[in-house]
């Protein structure tokens, strides 16, 4: 017997598919061949079209609304909805007060007009909002199945949304929750709190707290449903204090008013989001919704980043060799390129041609030297090319000195504002000599 039961295990998968051919192979087949008319040529695999006795070849099907096409698209409507869901509670509230006295008696009130009786019409009212609710959540789930970037699947909860609500409905309609706790009370002889609705309260509460809590986030892109999802919430949980009382009123009859005029108005507004958030899935599926443009936290934090970098630091070091500022440091080149006769010749030592624009002037800028080198290596580069700020790897030397002052210059942000001028002017006098020397020989 285990042997059997094991190799139909093995063979479901088979047999279903076998099913399936056969069901296939029996479809076509049942379908007469076409006729065989010279000169003209049928499609391949195109089945002939069955026209119905009563109703032809019912292309009026095709101009059918779809259930997508009875969601409104305008916030009027909601708006009108609203306030026809708000009349009805309000006439429902006034026929419960009124009624003894339409009646002319003070002790009679039918079932139909006692809100607090599952038969009355706010019952009714009730189980109708929440079933509208699980139809509008069939319908967005129909839709937001379809995110392209839903990669975890969160679609999901609208299917547990469907099933809350119905359940809901049938609740209002039916009092599941005082079979539940009838039962409940008889089985463990325990009522807890009170009367003992606390077996009824504590499952529902988590139950709609959970699928809400999830419903909250899925949908809250969508303010405007949100927003009513939370004041749905609101509703139920005053309807929830007012019944363990928590808010107390003067008569019975008002305080349960204010219970059952509380819980409908949570369900109209429950009703009210999951229209709202269906007309928004469906606009934004037609891509009719504009586009927000949001900053990213990346796009933020480069643009700090590049506001700093253009603001200048206050505490960046000057240059090494120099103790004043970069303006005065270029009039003095100047002057002592003026005092060299502005010749235009050119320099035997290092092939640079000087001119009086100070920009041209060449620098040597001290660089890392490569490992298992101990010797450091100089890079020339011109003063446009010279950065104003030097790094902590480069220290930018004057044309002709590095052979005879290069520790001096590596060493040079030691040294106080007196010693940096001093070597300064040496470091002129003796260009000038060489430039001198080298004109001499010419």
């Amino acid at each position: 017997m285990t042997l059997h039961s094991s190799q139909m295990g093995r063979g479901g998968h088979r047999d279903d598919r076998r099913r399936r051919l056969l069901t296939e192979d029996l479809t076509a087949n049942s379908c007469p061949p076409a006729p065989d008319i010279p000169g003209v040529s049928l499609p391949i695999n195109h089945p002939p079209a069955h026209k119905s006795e009563n109703y032809g070849d019912a292309e009026f099907l095709q101009r059918q609304l779809q259930l997508t096409d009875l969601i409104p698209r305008r916030l009027v409507s909601y708006l009108l909805l609203m306030k026809l869901g708000l009349a009805v509670i309000g006439g429902l509230m006034a026929l419960h007060i009124w009624i003894p006295d339409l009646l002319r008696d003070p002790q009679l009130r039918p079932v139909m007009a006692d809100l607090g009786n599952c038969g009355s019409l706010g019952s009714w009212f009730a189980s109708l909002l929440l079933l509208t609710a699980s139809l509008l959540a069939i319908v967005i789930y129909r839709v937001r199945k379809h995110k392209v970037d839903d990669y975890r699947g969160h679609y999901q909860i609208w299917h547990w949304a469907t099933a809350c609500w119905l359940i809901m409905a049938t609740d209002a309609a039916a009092s599941l929750h005082q079979g539940f706790q009838q039962a409940m009370i008889s089985l463990t002889g325990i009522q807890i709190v009170g009367d003992g609705s606390i077996w009824w309260v504590a499952p529902t509460l988590l139950l709609v707290g959970f699928v809400g809590s999830r419903l909250l986030i899925d949908m809250w892109s969508s303010r405007l449903s949100s927003a009513a999802l939370i004041l749905s919430a609101i509703a139920y949980l005053t309807a929830l204090t007012s019944f363990f009382n928590g808010v107390v009123l003067q008569s019975e009859v008002s305080q349960l008013l204010l219970v059952q005029g509380a819980a409908l108005c949570g369900h109209l507004l429950l009703t009210m989001s999951m229209g709202l958030h269906a007309r928004y899935v469906i606009l934004d599926a037609e891509g009719v919704l504009p586009k927000r443009v949001v900053k990213k936290k990346l796009e933020k934090k480069l643009a700090v980043k590049a506001d700093k970098a253009k603001a200048p630091s206050k505490n960046s070091s000057p240059l090494p060799y120099a103790g004043e500022g970069q303006g005065e440091r270029e009039g003095k080149l100047k002057k002592n390129s003026a005092a060299s006769g502005r010749s235009g010749t050119a320099d035997s030592d290092d092939g640079v041609e000087e001119s009086d624009d100070v920009e041209s002037v060449d620098a040597w800028v001290v660089v890392d030297p490569p490992h298992g080198n101990l010797q450091p290596v100089l890079k020339r580069v011109t003063s446009s090319e010279t950065p104003a700020v030097p790094s902590l790897s480069q220290k930018i030397v004057i044309p002709g000195s590095e052979s005879s002052s290069f520790g001096v210059a590596s060493d040079d942000s030691k040294l106080s504002k007196a010693d940096r001028k001093a070597l300064k002017k040496k470091l002129i006098d003796d260009r000038l000599k060489r430039e001198q020397r080298n004109a001499t020989n010419w």
